[in-house]
């Protein structure tokens, strides 16, 4: 009898991961439809902008739409920004979570987690570094966290040459949602799947 090609807990896992995409997706397109709705009120003088900007006797401004619609724009872009880091963090969790439960292992490091998977026949491929190191940098925000993380992506870390010395790591990570995809996309390859994938059969006794 032919062995089912149909693992009820890839199943699950995938399923999560598809989840968190879509949620980030949502979240993003909530956030472009607020910049939108914005401009549109921006330059329709609505809302928010309907008074004409004012003037003191001496010509300095006392209040300017534009400025108004400026610091919006300007706060929506940053909730952007970090709802990209909140998903990085979220991303390795949810990683890390299935696998303690699937790997029966409550404690231990990420290298352990690694090695029990590999025991279910589960590989971690070598880029899933990236999404590991990204949420300990983000997490950590210290020298020691982003040192691993400008080595195995320094795309993202928001430095020239070397980490060093005492900065707001966090705020020098700069992440798009290309990124963010990629991150999703690196998890789904590093748990179980729904479905044997090609390698896993090339690699089946």
């Amino acid at each position: 009898m032919a062995k089912l090609n149909f693992s009820m807990r890839g199943f699950i896992y995938e399923s999560g991961i598809d989840c968190l995409r879509d949620s980030f997706t949502a979240a993003v397109q909530g956030i472009q439809d607020r910049i939108r709705e914005e401009s549109e009120d921006w330059r329709s003088c609505k809302g928010d902008y309907e008074e004409q900007a004012q003037y003191a006797e001496d010509g300095s401004t006392i209040f300017d739409p534009d400025d108004v619609y400026q610091y919006k724009v300007e706060a929506l872009k940053e909730a952007h920004a970090e709802l990209r880091k909140a998903f990085a963090i979220a991303i390795y969790h949810y990683w890390e979570r299935k696998m303690r439960v699937f790997c029966k292992l409550p404690d231990g490091n990420h290298a352990d987690l690694a090695v029990a998977a590999a025991r279910l026949g589960i590989h971690v491929p070598a880029d899933f570094a990236r999404v590991h190191r990204l949420a300990n940098a983000l997490k950590h925000n210290n020298q020691g966290s982003m040192k691993p993380l400008h080595k195995v992506w320094p795309e993202v870390s928001g430095i020239l040459f070397e980490v060093k010395g005492d900065r707001d790591w966090y705020a020098r990570i700069e992440l798009n949602d290309d990124h963010i995809y990629h991150l999703l996309d690196l998890t789904k390859l590093a748990g179980p799947s729904a479905v044997a994938r090609a390698t896993d059969l090339q690699e089946a006794p």
